[in-house]
């Protein structure tokens, strides 16, 4: 069984999230010019490290320094994780910060599964190419991760407003059938995309990509009502596919767009 897929985006450079399924398969001592951010999803995983043997479970992490050595293979029959890799020169622009994280100590903390469900989320999004979730999931994993086990201090809050949110607002507004990314919003407003969901979220409750999504819907409410179809709905709002349209729509409306078609026509 092989299942692996690694996930990348020419627009997202140095970062890649690699989802493993696999048995039998064994990697050399090897090591990454990146961080190395995982959670193990089934089996147990196994590896050298640090002049020790490791064996991970379900539900634990697995973190790596840059150029940290390491092997690695399946304890069980099949082992299934999610990794992440940031190449260490891209940190300052994705976490905004003077100083950076000092490198993770332990390579197998405990941890809640706040982070693999992160990593699930960033995961959906690399799928879809979503700019704005993506990069937006992105900077949480990033930021969780590295406060609980890489020694980075908690973000002060956001700077003042200064009017910014309403102009972001104004701007989704305006273009929320587009596809708009993280980066593009934060450089219309010449502050970090960190501060942009901070302050964003401050103002209006949400991230900017939620909020993105809600407008999306309540549009889609809309067209639903006409002749359109669900497919050229989908597509018109910016929408991934079909599936990640209806999906959308469930989330936020609690029925499926065919539900709610069907019911506003009674």
């Amino acid at each position: 069984m092989d299942g692996n897929r690694l996930l990348s985006k020419t627009w997202l450079p140095g970062v890649e999230l690699f989802h493993a399924d696999f048995s039998g398969l064994t990697f050399a001592r090897h090591s990454h010019d990146a961080f190395a951010i995982g959670a193990i999803l089934q089996g147990v995983g196994g590896y050298q490290c640090r002049g020790q043997r490791h064996a991970l479970p379900a539900g634990t992490l697995s973190l790596m320094n840059p150029e940290e050595a390491h092997t690695g293979h399946a304890e069980s029959a099949r082992l299934v994780y999610r990794m992440l890799y940031v190449e260490e020169s891209r940190l300052p622009t994705l976490l905004g910060r003077k100083r950076l994280p000092d490198g993770f100590r332990c390579i197998n903390p405990n941890d809640d599964g706040q982070v693999a469900a992160g990593l699930a989320r960033l995961a959906t999004e690399f799928e879809r190419g979503d700019a704005l979730a993506l990069e937006s999931e992105l900077l949480a994993v990033l930021e969780l991760v590295f406060v609980r086990h890489g020694g980075l201090r908690t973000a002060r809050p956001a700077p003042r407003d200064g009017g910014v949110t309403a102009f972001l607002h104004d701007y989704l507004e305006a273009h929320y059938a587009q596809a708009i990314s993280l980066e593009q919003l934060a450089g219309l407003v010449q502050r970090h995309p960190r501060h942009v969901i901070e302050a964003f979220r401050r103002a209006y409750g949400v991230p900017p990509h939620t909020y993105l999504l809600q407008r999306r819907v309540r549009e889609a409410k809309r067209l639903l009502l006409s002749e359109q179809t669900s497919l050229d709905v989908a597509l018109s709002l910016g929408f991934y596919d079909q599936a990640h349209f209806s999906g959308t729509f469930k989330r936020f409306t609690g029925v499926t767009p065919g539900q709610y078609r069907r019911s506003a026509a009674t």
